[in-house]
């Protein structure tokens, strides 16, 4: 069995997409799933599709390329590229979209091969990444209707991922006006309202969610089972649909301040260490190479990441219960940073459990 591994139960996980998909359906919302976070694991595009999922969103068009066989909507998420246009409008039915020099380029090539691109115009609610300001709404979206190749869909939103910013009820309402804005002063009806990610899911059930919103773009939720504003468990979820495996490579004992002048490290940080005496450390084959440490934590609570470098991963096992030795197996529950980085390395092993 190889180590280190990334081990996904698929019941579980199956099982989370299943009740976010209840959750939301109560309110006539459809779960838009996130499979960036996989890295083109076609597995997992395919325990999305089991679980009912019907709408797919990507970062990434290489990773469309690796499940574009498999039915539902495929929604290009990063702000497309120019160079990317061509692969965009053939893999994906829609993208979001912020500056409208980039829309007249899907527009011409669309125009130009006989496709119609679908685009969903992101609005600025305050996060400050991507989209539009509020008060430009109204007139980018005009221009959008002008463009041939293209059919404006929908408006969307984002919080949480630059700015930290959480969705209000303030901000949805706002949003929610641009719409009604836009289909009142050009004649249209936007289908397609995007109220944000996984951290807009506490607005569903605490009703705050404006009714026009019928889609949110879902990945940390159905992964960890956790909505992201509290960070609480969601009811009939699972928390631990996955884990890493690492294996115990040297045991030693060791003063935890290491020895000398201090530099910098590997990756160009002067690290600040605590005196903690003569310790019980272990050392993982898994590094900053395969994942993000401080996004890892062990089953065994009483085991402390100290840190590592590109290949290995230390830890005090100094108050461990646990008599370790060297081939034992660590267990690691995971957060968002680790999953992404797991995934994405070549060297770690993914696992399919039932």
């Amino acid at each position: 069995m190889a180590y280190p591994r990334i081990i996904i139960n698929e019941t579980k996980f199956k099982n989370n997409v299943k009740v976010a998909i209840d959750i939301c359906k109560k309110n006539n919302i459809e779960v838009l799933a996130v499979t960036k976070g996989f890295v083109g694991n076609r597995r997992m595009a395919e325990l999305y599709y089991e679980a009912g999922i019907k709408y797919f969103g990507d970062s990434r068009l290489e990773n469309f390329e690796v499940y574009k066989d498999i039915p539902g909507h495929k929604q290009m998420l990063r702000l497309p590229q120019i160079e990317e246009i061509p692969k965009l409008v053939e893999l994906c039915d829609s993208s979001l979209n912020g500056d409208l020099t980039i829309i007249k380029k899907i527009s011409e090539y669309s125009l130009k091969n006989n496709k119609i691109h679908q685009v969903i115009l992101m609005v600025d609610m305050g996060d400050r990444r991507e989209g539009v300001l509020p008060e430009d709404a109204l007139k980018t979206a005009g221009e959008i209707i002008k463009l041939k190749g293209v059919k404006l869909i929908g408006i969307g939103c984002n919080f949480g991922c630059y700015g930290a910013r959480v969705p209000s009820k303030e901000a949805m309402n706002k949003f929610i006006d641009i719409k009604r804005n836009i289909e009142k002063t050009y004649g249209i009806k936007l289908f397609h309202i995007s109220g944000g990610n996984s951290l807009s899911l506490h607005m569903v059930w605490e009703n705050t969610m404006p009714e026009e919103v019928n889609f949110l773009r879902m990945g940390f939720a159905m992964i960890f089972g956790t909505e992201d504003m509290y960070r609480k468990t969601i009811p009939g979820m699972y928390r631990d649909t996955f884990r890493c495996e690492a294996e115990i490579v040297e045991i030693d004992k060791k003063s935890s301040l290491p020895e000398g002048a201090c530099g910098i490290d590997a990756f160009g940080h002067k690290p600040v260490f605590e005196d903690l005496g003569i310790i019980k450390r272990l050392i993982c084959a898994i590094g900053k190479l395969d994942t993000m440490f401080d996004a890892m934590y062990p089953y065994d609570k009483d085991l402390k990441i100290l840190g590592g470098s590109s290949d290995h991963l230390i830890i005090n096992a100094q108050d461990s219960k646990i008599n370790y030795q060297v081939g034992d197996v660590i267990s690691f529950d995971l957060d968002w940073g680790s999953l992404l980085y797991l995934f994405n390395s070549k060297f770690v092993e993914k696992v399919f459990e039932k």
